[in-house]
């Protein structure tokens, strides 16, 4: 007996819809339990009142009305937007000024790409190490300073007006080269002769980068800058070797509050919730940038 015309058809359609679904099974399930299962146990652990020993003790949304009068989560979370401010600003402007003079270079661009990425090979303990020697008081740069006649020269991770900023530095100075290495990618993906017509009519190095250059970058930039800002409040590791927060709590920020809280403080309900605050303001800055795609801002 004969199939009905269209039913085989209809069976091969749907087999060919669901075989690119069989071969995304594994990731998505990957993706369930590594990601959605930790989320979705943060979200439970947050109700809790829980010192990591005892049983878990159910105590509803106290932890997040706790978080709304901490002050402490809100100099952290300050803190947090310094840092947004300086990563958003001098390492993405210096990555792109060096990543357009090193896309000029001829037989040496390799080894320019090579050198200015090299800092972010580096580990980041062992880079953070490094710099609080640099900033040490006693054998540090300020020894150096004082034997060229600079007396006054500043406590560098104690004065707690730039400590911060001095961390912000350090983490500057390893992120740039990552930076630079994306617009470099970018530069040599963009239309050549648009520059090339530009110079034709007489347009200056700076008028071509701004007005010809820069609008086929935009996509890049606003990839970069989205990742800066996520990542800035997931910002932990250079803060937590070099400083630890301190001086006082000058360089806290939400990842080394976070982990205080839940290991020394033993209250990982609520940094359960403090981890859920960085969920949301990573989630507001997608959205944020998902609005400016639909505007034309393509990421």
């Amino acid at each position: 007996m004969e199939a009905a015309p269209g039913v085989r058809p209809r069976k091969r359609k749907w087999k060919k819809a669901l075989l690119p679904w069989m071969f995304l099974l594994p990731a998505l399930l990957m993706t369930m339990f590594v990601v959605m299962g930790p989320t979705v146990g943060t979200l439970a652990l947050s109700l809790t009142d829980w010192d990591g020993i005892r049983p878990p003790h159910f105590i509803g949304a106290d932890n997040y009305k706790s978080l709304m009068k901490d002050p402490n989560f809100f100099a952290a979370l300050e803190n947090n937007f310094r840092w947004m401010a300086l990563f958003c600003t001098i390492p993405v402007v210096f990555g792109l000024i060096v990543a357009s003079v090193v896309s000029k270079a001829g037989k040496g661009q390799m080894f320019y790409r090579s050198a200015f990425f090299l800092p972010q090979i580096v580990s980041t303990v062992v880079s953070a190490k490094i710099w609080a020697w640099i900033y040490n008081p006693f054998f540090g740069i300020n020894t150096v300073l004082q034997q060229w006649g600079i007396q006054n020269v500043p406590l560098w991770l104690g004065n707690p007006k730039i400590a911060l900023y001095s961390v912000a530095l350090v983490d500057g100075w390893r992120y740039w080269g990552f930076l630079m290495v994306l617009f470099l990618s970018a530069l040599h993906q963009t239309d050549r002769a648009l520059e090339e017509a530009a110079k034709v009519d007489g347009a200056s190095r700076i008028r071509i980068f701004w007005h010809v250059m820069l609008p086929q970058l935009r996509p890049t930039i606003s990839l970069i800058l989205m990742m800066t800002m996520i990542w800035s409040f997931a910002a932990f590791d250079y803060v937590f070797v070099m400083t630890n927060g301190g001086p006082g709590n000058a360089t806290e920020l939400i990842g080394t509050y976070m982990y205080k809280q839940a290991l020394q403080n033993q209250m990982p309900g609520y940094a359960s919730t403090i981890a859920l605050a960085m969920a949301l303001l990573s989630g507001i800055i997608m959205a944020l940038f998902g609005i400016l795609r639909k505007r034309g801002w393509d990421v």
